[in-house]
């Protein structure tokens, strides 16, 4: 039975130069035996390209920004869920750029955007103090929840997309449309934004994760590669 491995990026396929190689060579052997791979990240597709562009690792799809936007190994977008038009003058407003230290936004396939770009699919800011960062997060989830959902990201930044997507539902959306069971998706991360995907599918986390991720997975690894090898063991 064919299975499903989706992988955050940041701290997870990618730890340091030796490791990425190491999952590189795990990834293809588990991809030569007819599974998907996916890499599932908050990277925006610049981000994520200028990586593959370095790295050269294979994969069959990018779940990006959290989750808004699925594309392809050719390069072709097969999901993309953007923030309502209408919030998005209200969300800068109550985001206090002003005071913030950067921020960008992001499209399907563009990623250094400004607020007065149509059809975001994501919001990334970086304050100047954690408190900031959080109490943010808690405001934009308070008083825009029926719109969007914000992510703490690390090093004071917060991210926000659309309440209708995360990593999860992504998923979903591929499985369904590549025909592969629930059964059959093992998921892997380290961070607050992995936790829907880690509690619905066969679930683990690597041992650097944030505690909740830990509270919610079955086992946890130094290494992509390893767990490659323990799903696979009757092949590798």
């Amino acid at each position: 039975m064919n299975k499903l491995l989706v992988c955050d990026y940041d701290n997870t396929f990618y730890i340091n130069d030796n490791d990425i190689e190491i999952n590189k060579k795990l990834v293809n052997k588990f991809m030569d035996l007819h599974n998907t791979f996916v890499i599932a990240t908050g990277r925006s597709y610049l981000d994520f390209y200028n990586k593959l562009n370095k790295y050269k690792f294979k994969y069959n799809y990018v779940i990006l920004n959290r989750g808004t936007t699925i594309i392809d190994n050719n390069d072709n977008i097969l999901l993309n869920v953007t923030i309502d038009n209408n919030i998005i003058s209200d969300i800068k407003n109550d985001l206090k750029i002003l005071n913030c230290e950067n921020y960008f936004c992001c499209s399907g396939y563009e990623s250094r955007l400004d607020f007065d770009h149509n059809d975001l699919t994501k919001i990334n800011v970086k304050y100047k103090d954690l408190d900031t960062a959080m109490d943010m997060v808690s405001h934009i989830n308070k008083k825009y929840s029926k719109y969007v959902k914000a992510y703490y990201v690390n090093n004071f930044t917060i991210e926000i997309i659309s309440n209708k997507i995360n990593k999860k539902e992504a998923i979903y959306y591929l499985i369904k449309n590549i025909g592969i069971d629930k059964n059959n998706v093992y998921t892997i991360g380290d961070g607050y934004s992995d936790i829907e995907m880690i509690k619905e599918f066969n679930r683990y986390c690597m041992k650097n994760s944030v505690s909740l991720v830990k509270e919610v997975s079955i086992n946890e690894y130094d290494s992509v590669s390893i767990m490659i090898k323990d799903i696979l063991n009757e092949n590798i």
